[in-house]
């Protein structure tokens, strides 16, 4: 169990806990705006913008990213500390300043807040958990010929 390693108490294995050690590595990087403009425009919602998302953050992300932007615009993912691989990417998920919906979920989902508050407060248990994980994930294999493929763009399938 990853978990263990930090003295939290063991989890069932799921994609839900792996992906929350996996998804610290959104500490560092940018994304497209298009990739989340739906939960800072066209929101179903009197302030039309995502109900976890922090207000404040979201205008400041409004600003970067309008609702015409070039498609090619860019935003750091972790808006603090984005050069840096460390535990802040967990403390802006406190503050609901995840930039992606599924990484905010971590905070607001119950069964993974603990280790979003853990990381938020210790970054040598972020790191050395996010070792574990990756090393972890490293070993799943690659799928080669018809059983896989090299995506010309990440997030969709050739």
């Amino acid at each position: 169990m990853i978990l263990q390693y930090v003295s939290l108490p063991p989890f069932q294995h799921s994609d839900l806990n792996c992906s929350s050690l996996v998804t610290g590595a959104h500490t560092i990087g940018f994304s497209h705006c298009s990739q989340f403009s739906k939960r800072i425009y066209n929101f179903r919602s009197m302030n039309r913008i995502f109900p976890t998302l922090n207000l404040d953050y979201a205008k400041q992300i409004q600003k970067v990213c309008p609702k015409d932007v070039d498609p090619r615009m860019v935003i750091d993912i972790d808006s603090v500390t984005n050069a840096a691989f460390d535990n802040q990417y967990y403390k802006n998920l406190q503050q609901g300043k995840g930039l992606f919906s599924s990484d905010q979920s971590f905070f607001t989902d119950r069964r993974t807040r603990n280790i979003v508050n853990l990381f938020a407060s210790n970054n040598t248990a972020f790191e050395k958990s996010f070792v574990i994980a990756i090393t972890k994930l490293g070993r799943v294999g690659i799928k080669t010929a018809k059983q896989g493929e090299i995506r010309h763009e990440c997030s969709k399938v050739n």
